[in-house]
């Protein structure tokens, strides 16, 4: 499903050179839940961001169902990550002016989806998140727990191969966390999903089938 090879990934600052990846090669099965650790500086967020191909490594591979990523053009990337890819991170990333209904749509807009499947999908996605009631909540009406299983929502709305998620939980308290770990483990059971997730607690372990750990750039645990 996805394999990387030997990932480099080298940022100039000023005249110093940081390597955030040393040569990272992994595989990932198809619905798989995946948990990546490690500590601050590890390289975890820099491997999440090569495989959504929100940034470019300095040398290496990245294949996805077999097609190699790295060669698609920039315009066949955005396509690729608005069919394939769903993404969540940890602030959310909800437009505050469009209520909960209109954040999950957004996507589907993209696509110049009809407003009948919107509507129709949409109002799917709110309910399999248990948000059903919440579709004109402005995200400041919302808890954060809600407005994370939003962000969950429109992730999944375009039925994505993957789902990515940076750090889901790191602004909720333990029980939204569990909330929104047992959401998304139950989206990864039901409908095969593969997920790939940076995580910094040690028990949500218990929801992934595997962890990879990362210290300096490399690979220390898989």
């Amino acid at each position: 499903m996805i394999t990387t090879t030997d990932l480099y990934k080298t940022y100039q600052m000023g005249n110093v050179a940081v390597h955030a990846l040393n040569g990272v090669s992994v595989s990932i099965k198809e619905g798989e839940f995946v948990g990546i650790s490690g500590a601050s500086g590890s390289g975890k967020s820099t491997l999440l961001h090569m495989i959504g191909l929100l940034d470019r490594p300095t040398s290496g591979g990245i294949s996805i169902s077999g097609l190699d990523v790295i060669a698609l053009s920039d315009q066949e990337k955005t396509i690729f990550r608005l069919e394939r890819l769903g993404f969540v991170f940890q602030e959310y990333a909800l437009v505050h002016e469009l209520d909960a209904f209109e954040n999950i749509a957004l996507p589907m807009m993209a696509r110049g989806e009809t407003d009948e499947r919107i509507s129709d999908r949409v109002s799917e996605m709110l309910a399999s998140v248990g948000l059903q009631e919440r579709g004109k909540h402005l995200p400041k009406e919302l808890s954060g727990g809600e407005q994370q299983r939003v962000a969950i929502a429109r992730a999944l709305v375009n039925d994505p191969d993957i789902l990515l998620a940076d750090e889901p939980c790191a602004n909720l308290d333990s029980t939204n966390s569990k909330a929104v770990l047992d959401l998304i483990r139950e989206i990864n059971q039901e409908s095969n999903q593969t997920v790939l997730m940076i995580s910094h607690e040690d028990w949500h372990q218990q929801y992934f089938d595997r962890v990879i750990r990362l210290k300096d750039g490399e690979v220390v645990e898989e």
